[in-house]
C-alpha cells in the first residue's frame, strides 16, 4: 500500500498537471457549499435508509423466490411458501412502518418541500458568492509567499513551472514556496472616478474628468487674475495630476464636487472652527484666548480687517494651510519711490535729542518692470528687468537740538501729554462697559507724538488687551502717569526722561475703538481726574 498522504487542515488546492499545491491558512469560502451539501444529506439520510431497506428486501425475497422455483418447482414449492409465509409478518411490519412515517410527514409536506428547496438555492447562492468571491480579493504583495508542501512522487516528472521568484525543495518532506497569485479588484465590484491626486495622494473622486480638471483650473485662477501682470507662467510645488481610478464599491459614498474639493485644498483641512465676537473683544483678545498668534487669525481670515469687527461676526479659528502650492511667474509694471536723503542742521532752541523738520523730504520715482515669482499669492522673490527714473528724489532738512535738557526728575507740575491738541471723547469717571473710565480720551491721528508730562523714571512700557501698547512713568511723590493705545513705544522700562521728552507715537491699539491717548494720573496708585493736574 502507497504511503499515505498527510492531511492539511483548512486548506487550498491550486491545481496543476500532474502535482497539487496544497496552501495552508488560506479563505473557508469554498468549503460553504460542500458543508451545505452534507447537512442536505444527513437530513434526508434516514428517508434514504428506511426506503433502500424495504425496496431491498422485496427485491431480495422475490429472487431467492424465484430462483427456488425454477430449480425444485416440483419438489419445494411447499417449502417456498412457508418462507413466504414466515417473511410476510416482516413486510407487512415494515410496510406499516413506513406508511406510518409517510402519513406523520404528509400534512407537512409543502413545509419540507420548502424547506428542501430554500436548502437548494441557498448551495446554490453560496457556491455563486464563492466563485465572485475568488476573484476579488485584497492584492497580495508580490512579496508575500505562502508555504506549500508537494510530494516527490507527484513532481518528479514535472518541469518546473512555478515563478522564478519560487525557492523549490522537492525532496519528499520538504516544502516548496512559492509567491501568491495576485488577484485585482473587478469592474463589477468597484466605482469608477476620475481621481485628483497630489503626490500620489487621492485628494477628490469626480464622476467626470472635466469636474477634476475644474478644481486646477479654479485654483489657478485665485492666483492669476493680478492687475499690473501679465503672467508668464504658473505651475505647481507638489506634483499634481488627474487619473482614472476604480474604487472598491464598499468603499464608495459619492462622488466629491469641485467648490467643496478646491476649499479643502486651500484650507488644508474640512475642519471648522468659529469664533463669535462678544463685546469688548479684538484680535488681541481672542488670539489669547484660544493661545494662537493675532497674525495666524489674520491669515485664517483674509477678508476680515482687524480694526473693524463687530459683535456677533463670526471668524475662523482655522489657520489655512494648502495642499498645493501654485508658483506664478509674473511679468510686472510699476512706480517705485525713490528715497530722499536727509540733512541736519543744529539748533540750539531744541533740547539734544529732539529734532524738528525745517525741509520736507519729497521721494522720487521710476518706472519699473520686474519678474515676480509668487507661492500663493505671495511673493518669494523680485528680478528687476528695466528701471526708468521719472521725478528725482528732494532732500529734507531737519533742525537737531543743541541745547541741554531739564533735569530728569519730576517737577510736581505736569504738562499737556501730547506735541498738539485733540478733542477729548471721554472724560473721567463716566461709566463705560460697567465701570467707570479711569482716565481722558483725546483723539488724535495715528503717529502723533506722545510727551511726557513730567520728568521722571518708566517703570513699565509694553503691551496689554485693554491698554494696548502703554507707558507707565514715576514722577516721585508717589505719582505716576499712563499713556495707552500707542502705536510704538520709545522708551523702555527703566529708563529715566525728562519733561516734554517723546516717548511713544499715538495709536488704536488694545481694546480701542479708535485712534486716540488714553491718559491717567494716579496718586499711591488711585486713579485721578487728569483736569485736577493738566491743563487741556
Amino acid at each position: 500500500m502507497g504511503k499515505k498522504r498527510q492531511s492539511v487542515s483548512n486548506k487550498h488546492v491550486y491545481k496543476k498537471p500532474n502535482a497539487k499545491y496544497y496552501v495552508k491558512n488560506d479563505s473557508k469560502k469554498e468549503r460553504v457549499g460542500e458543508n451545505a451539501a452534507k447537512v442536505i444529506a444527513v437530513a434526508l439520510y434516514p428517508f434514504f435508509y428506511v426506503g433502500g431497506k424495504v425496496n431491498g428486501l422485496v427485491k431480495g425475497e422475490k429472487t431467492q423466490f424465484q430462483t427456488g422455483s425454477n430449480r425444485k418447482h416440483n419438489n419445494k414449492s411447499q417449502q417456498l411458501n412457508i418462507k413466504t409465509n414466515k417473511l410476510e409478518p416482516m413486510i407487512q411490519k415494515v410496510k406499516a412502518s413506513t406508511q406510518k412515517s409517510m402519513s406523520f410527514i404528509k400534512p407537512y409536506r409543502y413545509y419540507v418541500a420548502g424547506a428542501a428547496a430554500l436548502v437548494a438555492i441557498s448551495v446554490v447562492g453560496f457556491n455563486a458568492i464563492d466563485a465572485m468571491g475568488a476573484e476579488k480579493e485584497a492584492i497580495i504583495e508580490p512579496t508575500t509567499q505562502h508555504m506549500v508542501s508537494i510530494p516527490k512522487s507527484e513532481v518528479a516528472s514535472e518541469e518546473t513551472n512555478v515563478s522564478t521568484n519560487a525557492v523549490a525543495s522537492l525532496d519528499a518532506g520538504q516544502t516548496e514556496v512559492v509567491s501568491a497569485p495576485e488577484f485585482k479588484v473587478l469592474n463589477f465590484a468597484s466605482v469608477k472616478a476620475y481621481q485628483l491626486t497630489v503626490n500620489n495622494k487621492v485628494i477628490g473622486n469626480f464622476k467626470t474628468e472635466e469636474e477634476a480638471n475644474q478644481v486646477i483650473e479654479n485654483l489657478k485662477a485665485m492666483f492669476t487674475n493680478v492687475e499690473g501682470s501679465v503672467i508668464k507662467d504658473i505651475y505647481f510645488s507638489e506634483d499634481v495630476k488627474v487619473e482614472v481610478g476604480q474604487i472598491d464599491i464598499m468603499d464608495f459614498t459619492a462622488y466629491d464636487n469641485v467648490d467643496d474639493t478646491l476649499a479643502y485644498i486651500v484650507k488644508g483641512t474640512k475642519e471648522e472652527k468659529k469664533h463669535v465676537v462678544q463685546k469688548g473683544e479684538n484680535y488681541w483678545v481672542i488670539a489669547q484666548y484660544y493661545g494662537i498668534s493675532p497674525y495666524d487669525l489674520e491669515k485664517a481670515n483674509p477678508d476680515v480687517k482687524a480694526e473693524t469687527i463687530q459683535i456677533g461676526q463670526e471668524i475662523s479659528l482655522v489657520v489655512p494651510k494648502p495642499l498645493i502650492s501654485v508658483c506664478t511667474v509674473e511679468e510686472a509694471t510699476y512706480n517705485d519711490a525713490i528715497a530722499f536723503e536727509v540733512q541736519y542742521e543744529n539748533s540750539s532752541s531744541l533740547y539734544k535729542g529732539e529734532t524738528k523738520t525745517k525741509v520736507n523730504g519729497v521721494y522720487g520715482e521710476r518706472a519699473v518692470v520686474a519678474e515676480v515669482i509668487k507661492e500663493n499669492g505671495r511673493e518669494i522673490g523680485r528680478t528687476v528687468l528695466t528701471e526708468q527714473v521719472v521725478s528725482e528724489p528732494q532732500t529734507k532738512v531737519v533742525y537737531k537740538g543743541t541745547k541741554d535738557p531739564p533735569p530728569k526728575m519730576g517737577s510736581g507740575i505736569l504738562k499737556y501729554p501730547a506735541a498738539s491738541r485733540g478733542i477729548i471723547t471721554s472724560e473721567f469717571g463716566v461709566w463705560r462697559s460697567y465701570r467707570r473710565h479711569t482716565g481722558i480720551d483725546v483723539a488724535m491721528s495715528v503717529g502723533s507724538s506722545i510727551k511726557a508730562a513730567d520728568g521722571g523714571v518708566v517703570t513699565y512700557a509694553g503691551y496689554s488687551s485693554s491698554y494696548g501698547n502703554y507707558i507707565i512713568i514715576d514722577h516721585g511723590g508717589n505719582m505716576t502717569t499712563l499713556y495707552a493705545h500707542n502705536s510704538k513705544l520709545l522708551v523702555s522700562k527703566g529708563e529715566k526722561i525728562y519733561q516734554g521728552q517723546t516717548i511713544a507715537y499715538s495709536g488704536n491699539t488694545g481694546n480701542s475703538t479708535g485712534p486716540h491717548l488714553h491718559f491717567e494720573v494716579r496718586i499711591n496708585g488711585v486713579p485721578q481726574n487728569p483736569r485736577n493736574y493738566v491743563n487741556f
